[in-house]
């Protein structure tokens, strides 16, 4: 399915060029920019493949995971009709926490090990693209457009300066062995999440002024979601693949923002962006040092995401002359 998005997106667009010789008015904005963002996602399993014994046995949560955020993008009109958008976003981890909690009973009960630890490195990747049609409303003045596109997001988060909080060895199923309490020397474990699929969503856009422009946004995302852990400590899982997660998600970004020009082609720019992102009951499946795996009930996995950008565009606009050779 996602093979045929990608190809249908990029008919779409060669066909609207090839259809219409006119489409040679081509305006464009590049944008730059850089902020700051915080990020919390979490993910809980359960016991068995059914979702039991208990229905929540290990559940982690990242919170207040705080980045520094660089971006890059691009929009593009071609005759003011044709629209054309995308980006590429890298940041880095400097701060966060880190639970992990493991627990003998259902709902949350019998908690038996809980350690609480550090997310001080890392980072993370955004891409999408997204292409759609250009109406005009109120003389010109607004504009709305609807799109299609594709995306892609990834986390990829550590958990170092470990310091067990909860101890409990009498609750562990089966007599497992549980982490003293106190600092856990040596924890340098990491998970990566991505999060990969199509998008419909709509751009609005409002000339408020002749230097102010007003902008804003909403997608709604569907996901494959796959994740990866290597669990650094635990001797009997492999490395350094140790488990890995399977799942449909969904999610939703909204977006707010304005530009003001400063002087020709430079604009400023705010942007501010919220995602909102989760998956359906998955696979977890464990890898162990032995060469064999086992497989229980992913319960699900959260993500949301604040970020706010300031940046520049540089906007320009081209005017062919003559029909470009690859137009009819």
């Amino acid at each position: 399915m996602k093979k045929w998005f990608v190809v249908g997106l990029i008919m779409f667009s060669m066909g609207y060029l090839a259809g219409n010789p006119e489409a040679a008015e081509i305006g464009t904005n590049l944008e730059f920019g850089a902020g700051y963002r915080v990020d919390n996602l979490d993910w809980s399993i359960a016991g068995d493949i059914n979702g039991n014994n208990p229905n929540i046995l290990s559940e982690l949560t990242w919170s207040d995971v705080e980045i520094f955020q660089l971006k890059a993008g691009i929009r593009s009109t071609i005759s003011e009709v044709f629209y054309l958008r995308g980006s590429l976003g890298y940041g880095w981890v400097f701060d966060g926490q880190n639970q992990d909690s493991d627990y003998s009973g259902d709902n949350r009960t019998n908690e038996y090990s809980r350690s609480n630890n550090s997310t001080d490195d890392g980072n993370v990747v955004d891409a999408t693209l997204g292409v759609g049609y250009q109406f005009k409303a109120a003389s010109g003045r607004l504009r709305l457009i609807p799109l299609v596109g594709y995306s892609y997001s990834d986390q990829y988060l550590n958990i170092t300066d470990g310091f067990q909080t909860v101890s409990e060895p009498s609750l562990a199923p089966n007599g497992g062995r549980v982490q003293a309490l106190g600092p856990i020397p040596g924890l340098d474990s990491t998970y990566e999440s991505e999060w990969l699929g199509p998008w419909v969503g709509i751009d609005l856009l409002f000339d408020a002024s002749e230097k102010m422009t007003l902008f804003g946004g909403f997608e709604y995302h569907w996901a494959d979601y796959h994740g990866e852990a290597d669990w650094n400590l635990r001797s009997e899982f492999a490395h350094p693949k140790s488990f890995e997660h399977d799942s449909d998600g969904t999610g939703v970004i909204m977006s707010l923002g304005g530009e003001y020009h400063l002087t020709q082609p430079w604009f400023l720019s705010l942007n501010i962006n919220y995602q909102d992102w989760s998956t359906d009951p998955g696979l977890d499946r464990l890898f162990f040092a032995d060469g064999s795996t086992t497989d229980t009930r992913l319960n699900e996995v959260n993500w949301d995401s604040f970020a706010i950008m300031v940046g520049l565009t540089y906007r320009f606009q081209y005017n062919y002359p003559n029909k470009p050779s690859w137009m009819p």
